[in-house]
């Protein structure tokens, strides 16, 4: 359980970083939207976990800097940046993206935050 805001990021970046999807998924809310890019979101928890499956096959590794939040109830704002690099699926090249986010974490009945909306475009 995540018993601080704060203390979700980290918990990702250890999930992704050591390839482990089940751990990635076990951070975001049942009914968690995932920006697959702007305008479109994840519909469904299958979508979501195809979505971070496929992130988390990239096989790379990730850095987020969380740099605000900004709580207001069993919702807290998170704004910051990141860094992932990982590999192509089907050319095996190389990707690297860099950018901001924002995401919602919601408070849960059991007294852990977990991912609500995950928004890794928030620059754009």
């Amino acid at each position: 359980m995540i018993a601080k805001p704060e203390d979700l990021h980290p918990a990702l970046v250890a999930a992704y970083n050591a390839g482990d999807v089940e751990a990635v998924a076990r951070l975001y809310d049942p009914n968690a939207v995932f920006v697959i890019k702007p305008g479109r979101v994840t519909e469904g928890p299958a979508e979501l976990r195809a979505t971070l499956e496929r992130l988390v096959g990239l096989g790379g590794r990730i850095a987020i800097e969380p740099r605000s939040f900004t709580r207001s109830g069993d919702a807290t704002l998170v704004l910051g940046t990141f860094k992932l690099s990982g590999r192509r699926r089907r050319d095996g090249s190389s990707a690297d993206l860099a950018g901001r986010f924002a995401d919602v974490l919601r408070l849960q009945p059991d007294a852990g935050w977990l991912i609500a909306v995950d928004n890794g475009f928030a620059g754009e």
